[in-house]
């Protein structure tokens, strides 16, 4: 997996490796990321061409690969809510991989149980 665009373009992401089935992780590959941002910068819903400037919500995170991508396309903050420790940790490892710790938040919680947000509304 890997940055798709943007300022970290080709900059690999942590690697999920065997580690344990039952964490369940399946990341959004590389073509998904790029085909839903080529749909909100050219399709019906961009002006300007998102995620410029916008704030992102990414939930159930996992490795973080769409916020990052949104990070790296110009997105001025990104919050990443996730609960599982495996998960956890390749999503803090792909923020430090990518030096987004001033932009990126990780909250470790259950996104089903996530109720009202302080710091909403997100634009993404």
């Amino acid at each position: 997996m890997r940055i798709v665009a943007g300022r970290h373009r080709g900059r690999p992401l942590a690697a999920l490796g065997g580690g344990d089935p039952a964490a369940h992780l399946r990341p959004t590959s590389d073509r998904v990321r790029e085909s839903l941002f080529n749909l909100l910068a050219h399709g019906p819903y961009g002006a300007p061409p998102p995620p410029e400037g916008r704030r992102v919500l990414d939930l159930f995170a996992g490795t973080g690969a769409l916020g990052l991508e949104a990070l790296s396309r110009g997105a001025a903050q990104a919050r990443f809510v996730e609960n599982g420790a495996k998960a956890l940790g390749l999503l803090r490892e792909n923020i430090a991989r990518l030096g987004a710790g001033e932009a990126a938040r990780v909250l470790a919680t259950d996104a089903t149980r996530l109720g009202p947000c302080p710091e909403a509304p997100f634009d993404l």
